[in-house]
């Protein structure tokens, strides 16, 4: 009669050595793919806020074709007072759209108005229009129609974090906004920027050049 064994195992946890290769697998891949993962937020985040700085480039130009196709000036409105964004807030469904994601201080972070006239809470900073007179003559407002190449003239930028200026102002001293206050690589490489035509798009710090924010392309900017 044939006898049948019941063999048993035995069952054994991992050894000391096997936990650490795995822990070093881990940590290889770790190192790897969080670079991975920061580099896809970051171009979500730099979409996202393309996308915001689009919509309030939209509710500036609605200003505008119910002003005579004047962009907001520099101290307008009832109070003779109010900044940009107070004048556009009536043209803008959700507000949320002032911040920029990946902007560490926007005014959602910070619990801030961001219609405010008295600093800018905004993710986004104006065209001054320096070389058209417009920080000296603050009651002027800059009509369209007197922007010879709006596709090639910026109207919103993005400022370093903090900052409370609403205009990109080459005479703003000590050195100009474009120095002081301008966010070249607000995303890696580059920042978002919105044309005059109402075009959006994300400029490489390489390929920023400070004359695409003149109207006067003959306009010489000052070394302050």
């Amino acid at each position: 009669m044939p006898h049948f064994f019941k063999t048993s195992r035995r069952h054994r946890g991992f050894t000391l050595m096997e936990l650490l290769v795995v822990i070093s697998i881990i940590a290889v891949l770790a190192a790897i793919l969080m670079p991975v993962f920061g580099k896809m937020k970051r171009h979500a985040n730099q979409t996202a806020g393309l996308s915001n700085m689009r919509q309030v480039a939209a509710a500036m130009l609605s200003y505008a074709s119910e002003h005579d196709y004047e962009l907001p000036g520099r101290e307008s409105g009832a109070s003779g007072q109010d900044r940009w964004p107070k004048l556009i807030g009536q043209y803008v469904q959700d507000t949320r759209i002032f911040a920029a994601p990946g902007d560490p201080q926007n005014f959602l972070v910070r619990n801030a108005d961001p219609l405010s006239s008295s600093r800018n809470n905004t993710s986004f900073i104006m065209n001054g229009f320096n070389d058209l007179g417009m920080l000296t003559q603050k009651s002027m407002a800059v009509r369209i129609s007197s922007i010879e190449t709006p596709v090639s003239t910026l109207l919103l930028g993005t400022p370093k974090a903090g900052s409370t200026h609403f205009f990109m102002d080459f005479l703003e001293p000590p050195h100009g906004n474009n120095k002081d206050v301008l966010n070249l690589k607000a995303y890696d490489d580059g920042s978002n920027y919105v044309f005059v035509d109402g075009s959006a798009r994300f400029i490489r710090e390489a390929d920023y050049r400070d004359a695409l924010w003149l109207v006067d392309k003959t306009y010489v900017i000052p070394n302050l």
